[in-house]
């Protein structure tokens, strides 16, 4: 067995690995885009300057290296959380020149709401969901349908997805730090088993969506025209900008805390797929039944896949080869 003095450069070496390495695969894709629309040095370096530093933020409460640092300190660093989270728009600003206070004001305002609600009333019982995780679940439900960070990277065009790597950050801190959720399983490690979960369910969402979906006419087959390396960025850029946030907040925080306070993981794991069904109905056409009903089925997987692996990594690797596989092969667009 290892000791600890052996198992700490191990994890260390994780920490650093992992950001870097997913930093270094978009340095890469990004530039065509960098281009295509004629960015300066300076527009680039403070556009990926920006990313990378909400990467690290985002993943950090992931890395156990991260966990065993930042922990014992959050107590004296709850305060600045709001403005550590705002610190990558800083750097985009004074990269592009897009300084605006309205959009600064915004993140503070977005990023303050969970610390202040767990700080104001903190939880007793971590097990259960709680009226404040219910505020909680509001406020950042309010935030994203809103659009309240629509609009705050503009250059060179709209970069939402930094916006979603923002709430990563709100979410992930303070359900791993704040207001600790027992069996949260936001952890970047994964297994054979974990992988092969994630594959076997994707496996049985398929056998049932994929009939479905096309008699339903929500989807058609349309082979790509890309290849294995455009194939493989869509899949990491959907399970990093927007697997890892839904599942983190519907598995992660939801289904633990819910299925807890029903006294049964079955029920809370229907009750929050539907949620995560509901959701979907705003899509064009609206109201559109055939993605809720969809979603509904796929929430029942990426759950069951959380469940058995007793961790995010394989329900979010399930659902984003479920929408990168839909997306390259069946989408109407």
């Amino acid at each position: 067995m290892l000791n600890s003095s052996k198992r700490a450069p191990r994890k260390s070496f994780t920490a650093v690995t992992v950001p870097l390495c997913l930093a270094a695969i978009f340095a890469v894709v990004a530039v065509p885009y960098v281009r295509r629309y004629g960015l300066t040095i300076s527009a680039a370096a403070g556009i990926y300057g920006c990313f990378v530093l909400l990467l690290l933020l985002a993943l950090a409460p992931g890395l156990a290296f991260s966990r065993d640092s930042i922990g014992p300190r959050i107590a004296r660093l709850l305060w600045f959380l709001p403005l550590l989270w705002c610190a990558p728009y800083l750097i985009y600003a004074a990269g592009t020149f897009d300084f605006r206070w309205p959009a600064l004001t915004r993140l503070l305002v977005v990023g303050a709401g969970l610390p202040l609600i767990y700080r104001l009333s903190p939880v007793r019982d971590l097990e259960r969901f709680n009226w404040q995780d219910l505020l909680a679940a509001v406020w950042l439900i309010a935030a994203l349908m809103g659009h309240q960070l629509a609009g705050i990277w503009t250059v060179p065009t709209n970069l939402d997805f930094l916006g979603r790597l923002f709430l990563i950050c709100i979410g992930s801190w303070t359900w791993t730090f704040l207001r600790p959720v027992p069996r949260l399983g936001y952890d970047f490690s994964i297994s054979l088993k974990g992988l092969g979960i994630a594959a076997w369910n994707f496996a049985l969402f398929a056998v049932i969506a994929l009939p479905a979906s096309l008699a339903l006419h929500f989807t058609q087959w349309n082979p790509p025209h890309t290849g294995l390396a455009a194939f493989a960025v869509s899949f990491l850029e959907i399970f990093l900008f927007i697997a890892l946030l839904e599942e983190l907040f519907f598995r992660g925080f939801l289904q633990t805390l819910v299925s807890r306070s029903i006294g049964s993981a079955w029920v809370g794991q229907a009750v929050i797929s539907c949620l995560f069904g509901l959701f979907h109905i705003l899509h064009a056409p609206f109201p559109n039944w055939k993605y809720v009903l969809l979603a509904t089925v796929a929430g029942w997987f990426y759950g069951t896949a959380f469940v058995k692996s007793g961790g995010l990594m394989a329900s979010a690797l399930t659902h984003a080869m479920v929408d990168t596989v839909w997306r390259a092969f069946f989408s109407k667009s």
